[in-house]
């Protein structure tokens, strides 16, 4: 079990979307999940992370970032959806979406 005590959000988040996994490590996905459950600023803290790695150049790390989302989506609750639904997290999400300019 991938499961270690003291583990940081940011330990599993890495882990969950190294560009070097050959796939989905699910063991470190719901480990990142239950982290967030189990700490008082959890969700504040991932949202900020995930926006981070879903803005990931490495396509595959990008991928695996949003992956996670749709795990914590499912398993992190209302703490986690209230995040998710601030302006602050959609915001980096659009700059994913949004056409690059070059002046």
């Amino acid at each position: 079990m991938a499961e270690a005590e003291g583990e940081s959000l940011e330990s599993w988040l890495n882990k969950a979307t190294n560009p070097s996994n050959r796939q989905e490590d699910w063991e470190y996905i719901i480990g990142f999940c239950d982290q967030i459950n189990k700490e008082l600023e959890g969700p504040q803290i991932a949202v900020r992370l995930l926006a981070h790695k879903i803005q990931s150049p490495q396509e595959w790390e990008a991928v695996q970032a949003l992956t996670v989302l749709e795990a914590c989506m499912k398993n992190c609750g209302r703490r986690f959806h209230n995040e998710v639904g601030k302006f602050r997290f959609l915001n980096e999400l659009i700059k994913v979406v949004s056409p690059k300019v070059s002046w």
